[in-house]
């Protein structure tokens, strides 16, 4: 058997975050929904819908949050240890950040940008 998904690294222009377990991507892209009529299924339409990362930073010495918030026009990179590669261009903070006191700190940042890619080797 093959190794699975487990850690990801995540990094802004190249710069890796202190990331904790548990950070989703949302690669975007087209989404299709149905539409029904009144003889039955016509067809579907498309939204398309932006890529979104969502992770929970630790508080660290040295962490500026002012900063975080800062981050608009953004690379943000999602590194998947099973080798996968996923980035996100024009990526920004969409949400003030919230920190909570123990467990190392947890920040949660959520970041929004262009579709993702995946990066093929």
């Amino acid at each position: 058997m093959g190794k699975v998904h487990s850690q990801a690294y995540i990094k802004t222009d190249g710069k890796l975050l202190q990331t904790l377990d548990g950070a989703k991507l949302d690669k975007g892209g087209v989404e299709r929904s149905p539409v029904m009529g009144s003889t039955g299924l016509h067809g579907y339409s498309e939204v398309k819908k932006p890529g979104m990362l969502t992770c929970e930073i630790s508080l660290a010495q040295g962490t500026s949050l002012a900063e975080i918030e800062k981050i608009t026009d953004a690379t943000v990179t999602y590194e998947a240890d099973t080798g996968q590669t996923y980035v996100i261009r024009h990526a920004f903070v969409t949400k003030t950040l919230t920190v909570q006191a123990g467990e190392g700190g947890k920040v949660a940042v959520e970041f929004c940008g262009d579709p993702a890619e995946e990066m093929l080797s």
